[in-house]
């Protein structure tokens, strides 16, 4: 259930607690039962809803800080000839360069040498392949 099930469950168990203090002395213990029983599974799909929500927003929260984290780790590389790299205290690019469709995903991932005719440079994890790239020894 959505956030806006969960509020519409709600109001449907405000709206049964309306009735019920308006109800007469004329009803009869059944129509009351009955309205105690709508109330209780109102009531009952508040909370399935509210524990539903608050699943996504952890699921969510989870996400915001791995995207912080690879958005924190993407700012101490440096971009060389359209690759990134990690950066030495210098700011000069050191080494491999990261696989830019894992790096739009968030994983870091170093290009490493195939030794394949034509694809110089493949990506372990998702298996792309790359053309020449440029690795940079560290220099100080």
């Amino acid at each position: 259930m959505d956030i806006a099930g969960s509020i519409a469950a709600v109001t449907a168990a405000l709206g049964l607690v309306k009735e019920l203090r308006e109800i007469d002395a004329q009803y009869d213990k059944a129509e009351m039962k009955l309205k105690i029983a709508e109330l209780t599974e109102a009531l009952s799909d508040t909370k399935q809803g509210v524990a539903d929500v608050a699943q996504a927003l952890k699921e969510k929260d989870e996400e915001i800080d791995r995207l912080k984290k690879a958005l924190q780790r993407r700012e101490i590389t440096v971009e060389r000839r359209g690759y990134r790299y990690r950066q030495n205290a210098n700011g000069d690019p050191v080494g491999d360069p990261f696989c830019p469709i894992c790096l739009e995903e968030g994983n870091f991932t170093l290009t490493a040498p195939s030794y394949e005719v034509g694809k110089p440079f493949k990506c372990p994890r998702c298996k792309a392949n790359f053309g020449r790239l440029t690795s940079y020894r560290y220099t100080e």
